[in-house]
């Protein structure tokens, strides 16, 4: 509190921004306006605070969370100030297009971008999530932007991607696009999807690189030199492309791996019939929540934290450097918990199913195990151990139907009720509450999982040893594993329609994308295997 009253007003104005504090901002901010125009305010001290906050992030010197609750601070001040500015002023930078593309339910990423964006003095028109080329383009053409944003996760929606870019270029349109998601690279946005567009295209690795592109290119000189740079990388760029490869891997190898064990004798599923939960006590699901996935990945904690706070451990918390941050953000999430118990409803939805395999094909009975309800056929490893998700289950003549081999199916939901929340939230310019909100959410789909798969464990007869600890289980140190469509053992999202046709999760409100997504975004769909060799790997080596 010394070293505040010791700083100039400009200076304190941009670090309640810095700080993401809003108490005593009102006040300085009146104090200012005596002497500077609501907009000199703003694209002075409160955007040299932004920029501030955007350098510490890039040093690793603050984290998601904290720039989140900067944002907030900078909404706070934005909205004291522009009812006092004058109809015809603007604090814009520029104006963005942001959107999920076409087939991809995913919005958490791009509602982060959202918030920075716009809180950086750039107005945002946020589309939404499963965006055609055709909507993309007729709001270009309404908007008239100085930046285009696509947003995606999975390997197909890349691909997604370099289709939209096509089309983009088919109507002439040129604008700047920024790139961003899991399943993208620089290499695949370089190789693949600048080369289907006209105009300039470029990666952003997350919601600040982002914004440091937007900033580059709505400066005449600094684009330039960017434009440069990435034209020079392009065109210099190797042909070991990094990405996850899109194409499926070569399926004519059919010879089952010598590296998985034949099982003689198989564990009994308990029944064939399909069992709907809804009544799994939320606490009971967070109670398997992976703390380093929820307070790491998407609020940006050192690992050392999250683990620590999982624990309990505060008093070392409070010992390391940030612990008093740390601790804040895990008390406001705590406290979200007790309003997120009422918009998040999970449900499941489970079945054990018969099941045996011929090469790489998978093949599903009914209960009385006289016809096959479906089949997948799953890509296999070209080389290393040459694995297959087919050698994970007998093939005849060894499967009986006395005592058949089978696997498990399942789908998970954390419901959609919490987007309502988490979009009023954002909306009032609680920020960290927001984000945290939808990661909440995202993340109790995944515990749901884990706690789902416990439970199948045990049905099958080798439950988890009591003393078996939950990092044992993030860790998949468990016999048998979970497979999900769109991932690298089975990269397929088409193969999920079999899935639906099985279960029928819609019955639990899950329902399939036209691109074979899962919405609402909070979900989980696996095939459950039990085979002790089971292990996680890509079909694509």
């Amino acid at each position: 509190k010394e070293k505040k009253s010791n700083l100039s007003l400009d200076e304190r104005l941009a670090n309640y921004i810095i700080e993401g504090s809003k108490e005593g901002l009102v006040a300085d901010l009146d104090l200012k306006l005596k002497e500077a125009k609501p907009l000199a305010i703003i694209n002075g001290p409160l955007m040299a605070g932004m920029d501030e906050v955007g350098r510490l992030f890039n040093n690793n010197e603050l984290i998601v969370a904290e720039v989140l609750q900067s944002a907030e601070a900078m909404k706070a001040a934005v909205a004291h100030l522009e009812p006092l500015m004058e109809k015809s002023e603007s604090s814009s930078r520029g104006k963005v297009v942001l959107a999920t593309v076409k087939g991809d339910v995913h919005d958490i990423g791009k509602n982060l971008v959202d918030i920075i964006l716009s809180n950086n003095g750039f107005t945002v028109i946020n589309l939404g999530i499963k965006i055609p080329p055709e909507q993309l383009i007729a709001a270009i053409k309404e908007h008239n932007p100085d930046i285009v944003g696509l947003s995606g996760l999975l390997v197909k929606s890349a691909q997604q991607m370099v289709i939209t870019a096509e089309d983009l270029a088919k109507h002439g349109i040129q604008k700047p696009i920024l790139v961003g998601g899991a399943a993208l690279s620089q290499k695949f946005t370089d190789k693949k999807i600048a080369r289907a567009y006209e105009g300039f295209v470029t990666y952003a690795r997350d919601a600040m690189n982002g914004l440091d592109l937007a900033k580059q290119i709505q400066d005449p000189h600094l684009f330039t030199q960017l434009k440069k740079s990435v034209l020079k990388r392009q065109q210099e760029g190797d042909q070991d492309l990094d990405y996850v490869e899109v194409a499926l891997p070569q399926k004519n190898s059919q010879e089952r791996s010598s590296s998985v064990e034949v099982l003689q004798e198989v564990p009994q599923a308990p029944d064939w019939q399909r069992h709907l939960i809804s009544n799994t006590p939320v606490e009971q699901i967070w109670e398997f929540i992976n703390p380093l996935m929820l307070y790491s990945r998407h609020l940006g904690l050192k690992g050392k934290h999250a683990k620590l706070l999982a624990q309990g451990n505060f008093k070392e918390v409070q010992n390391l450097e940030g612990g008093a941050k740390a601790i804040q953000i895990w008390e406001t999430l705590q406290e979200l918990k007790t309003t997120a118990k009422s918009v998040i409803q999970a449900k499941a939805i489970y079945q054990f199913f018969p099941a045996y395999s011929e090469g790489n094909t998978l093949y599903v009975l009914d209960s009385k195990k006289e016809q096959v309800l479906g089949s997948w056929k799953f890509p296999r490893q070209s080389k290393d151990k040459r694995l297959c998700l087919a050698d994970y289950l007998q093939s005849p003549p060894l499967w009986q139907k006395d005592k058949p081999d089978n696997l498990a199916l399942f789908v998970v939901t954390a419901g959609s009720e919490y987007q309502k929340l988490s979009q009023e939230l954002k909306e009032k310019g609680e920020y960290l509450k927001s984000h945290a909100l939808a990661a909440l959410a995202l993340e109790t789909a995944e515990a749901y999982a884990e706690y789902l798969h416990s439970r199948l464990r045990s049905a099958w007869g080798f439950a988890d040893p009591l003393d078996m600890k939950m990092i044992d289980r993030f860790q998949a140190k468990y016999r048998g594993k979970r497979y999900s469509f769109g991932y690298p053992a089975c990269p397929e999202l088409k193969d999920q329609e079999l899935l639906w046709k099985l279960l029928k999760p819609q019955e639990i409100g899950v329902n399939l994308t036209e691109g074979f997504m899962m919405e609402p975004e909070a979900s989980v769909s696996a095939l459950v295997f039990h085979h002790n060799q089971a292990e996680y790997f890509g079909a694509n080596k």
